[in-house]
C-alpha cells in the first residue's frame, strides 16, 4: 500500500508517531479544560473563550511562524514547541495539585499553547513534504489524518474517563506523561538537509508579502482558504463545546462526553484509512469540498439531537468528510506552491485556522449562553452549507487537479527526500 512506502522512513515513523502522541493528549486537555471551565463557571461563553485564546495566537503569529519553517532548522523549532507544551502543563498540574487554578491561569495556558501550535503546524507540515517527497505526499498526509484521528479518538475516551475516575489532577497527570513522551522522542529526528534562509528585517517583510501575495493570487489556494475560513468558524468549533453539548442537550456525565467528543475522530480514522490504501484518490478537490460539505451537514443535524446514540453516529458520519476535508487541505495547498513558499502557505492556513475558531468560538459560546447550544451550532453549521456551495461555484477546486497550475519549482524535490541529515 502506498501508505506503507512512507513508513519505511524511519524518520517519518518518529514524526509520525510524536504527532499521534501529542494529539491524544491535547484532545485529553481540550476535553479536560472544558469540563474544568464549565465546573468553575457554569457559562458556556467561557468555555467557548478557551477557543478563543487557543487560536488568539494564530492569525498573528502564523505568518511569522511559516517563514521561521522556510527559514530555520525544523527539528530545532520542533523541539522548542515541545518544550513548551512540557512546560505548560507542568504549571497547570502543579496548580490543579495545590487546588489553585482559576479561569484565568487556563486561559493563559492555552494561549501559550496555541502560540506554540502556530510555530508547530507549519514546520511539521514542511517536515512531512521534506520526508515523504511530492509522489508520497498524499498518503504521507492520510496518515497525518489518522494520526490526528487516533488522537481524537483516544484523548477524549481516556481524558472523560479520568476525570470521572481520578478527577482534574489524574486527567492532566496523564496528559504531562504524554508531553513528556513526544519531546524525548521528537529529539531523536533527523530530517533531510537543507540550505537555511537569512534574511534583513526588509527581506522578511518582503518574505511575508510574498507569501500573502501566493495565497491572495492563486484561485486555487484562494479557495482552499476560503473553505478553511468557513468550516473553522461556523462548523469545526462545536469540538470546543462537547462538554455543554453533553451536559445541556444530552444530559449525560464526563465519561459519555468523552465518547462523545471521540466519535469525529473514529469517523475521521476510518476515512484516513480509506484514502491511506486508495492508489489513485483522483480530483484531490472534490473530495476536500465534499468532505467539508458532508461535515457540515451532519454537525447541523447534532443541533437537533436530543439523543445521544443519533448525536454519536451523526459526528462519526460527519468525521468520514472530515478526513477527506482535513488530509487534502494540506496537500492541495502544499501542491500548489513552490518549495521555498511551502512554508510560508502553511503559515497562510494558520492564519485563516486560527481566525476562523477565534469568531467562532466567540460568536457560538455568546448565542449559546442566550439561546442554547443547539440553536447556536445549528444556525452557524447550516450558513456554512450554503457558504461552501458558493465557494464551490466561484473557485476551481472542483474543476482542476492540484497543482496543474502551479509554479513547476512545487514540483521539485521529490528525488532528494530521503537523504537524511548528519
Amino acid at each position: 500500500m502506498p501508505a506503507f512506502d512512507v513508513l519505511k522512513n524511519g524518520d517519518f515513523r518518529t514524526l509520525w508517531t510524536v504527532k499521534a502522541v501529542n494529539e491524544v493528549s491535547r484532545r485529553m486537555e481540550l476535553l479536560t479544560l472544558g469540563y474544568l471551565v464549565l465546573r468553575m463557571t457554569d457559562s458556556p461563553f467561557q468555555v467557548g473563550l478557551i477557543a478563543v485564546f487557543l487560536n488568539l495566537p494564530r492569525p498573528f503569529f502564523s505568518l511569522f511562524a511559516g517563514l521561521v519553517a522556510d527559514r530555520l532548522d525544523r527539528r530545532r523549532v520542533l523541539i522548542g514547541v515541545h518544550a513548551i507544551y512540557s512546560v505548560i502543563s507542568t504549571v497547570l498540574l502543579l496548580l490543579l495539585v495545590m487546588g489553585a487554578v482559576e479561569p484565568w491561569h487556563v486561559f493563559i495556558a492555552i494561549f501559550l499553547q496555541g502560540s506554540a501550535k502556530a510555530l508547530d503546524d507549519p514546520s511539521r507540515r514542511t517536515a512531512i513534504f521534506d520526508l515523504a517527497g511530492r509522489e508520497r505526499l498524499a498518503s504521507a498526509m492520510s496518515l497525518e489524518t489518522i494520526n490526528n484521528n487516533s488522537g481524537k479518538i483516544a484523548g477524549p475516551l481516556i481524558g472523560g474517563v479520568l476525570i470521572a475516575s481520578t478527577g482534574f489532577v489524574g486527567s492532566y497527570a496523564a496528559i504531562l506523561a504524554l508531553d513528556a513522551v513526544s519531546l524525548l522522542m521528537i529529539s531523536r529526528l533527523k530530517l533531510p538537509h537543507r540550505p537555511l534562509g537569512e534574511g534583513t528585517p526588509v527581506q522578511v517583510w518582503r518574505s511575508l508579502r510574498e507569501g500573502l501575495g501566493h495565497s491572495m493570487s492563486n484561485r486555487m489556494v484562494l479557495g482552499v482558504l476560503s473553505m478553511s475560513l468557513i468550516m473553522n468558524s461556523l462548523v469545526f468549533p462545536i469540538q470546543y463545546f462537547i462538554p455543554v453539548i453533553a451536559s445541556d442537550l444530552l444530559m449525560v456525565g464526563p465519561t459519555l462526553g468523552g465518547l462523545l467528543g471521540s466519535a469525529e475522530g473514529i469517523g475521521n480514522f476510518l476515512g484516513g484509512i480509506i484514502l491511506a490504501v486508495r492508489r489513485n484518490i483522483g480530483q484531490y478537490g472534490r473530495v476536500f469540498a465534499i468532505g467539508a460539505l458532508l461535515v457540515a451537514v451532519m454537525v447541523t443535524l447534532v443541533a437537533w439531537s436530543p439523543w445521544f446514540a443519533v448525536s454519536f453516529s451523526l459526528l462519526l458520519l460527519g468525521g468520514l468528510g472530515q478526513a477527506g476535508f482535513s488530509t487534502m487541505q494540506s496537500t492541495m495547498l502544499l501542491l500548489e506552491s513552490a518549495p521555498e513558499m511551502r512554508g510560508r502557505t502553511m503559515g497562510a492556513q494558520g492564519v485563516v485556522n486560527g481566525m476562523g475558531h477565534l469568531v467562532g468560538g466567540t460568536e457560538i459560546g455568546a448565542i449559546a449562553s442566550t439561546f442554547g447550544i443547539g440553536i447556536a451550532i445549528g444556525l452557524n453549521a447550516g450558513a456554512g452549507i450554503l457558504l461552501i456551495l458558493l465557494v464551490m461555484v466561484l473557485t476551481p477546486l472542483v474543476k482542476r487537479h492540484a497543482g496543474d497550475a502551479a509554479d513547476p519549482r512545487a514540483h521539485s524535490g521529490e528525488h532528494a527526500a530521503f537523504t537524511p541529515e548528519s
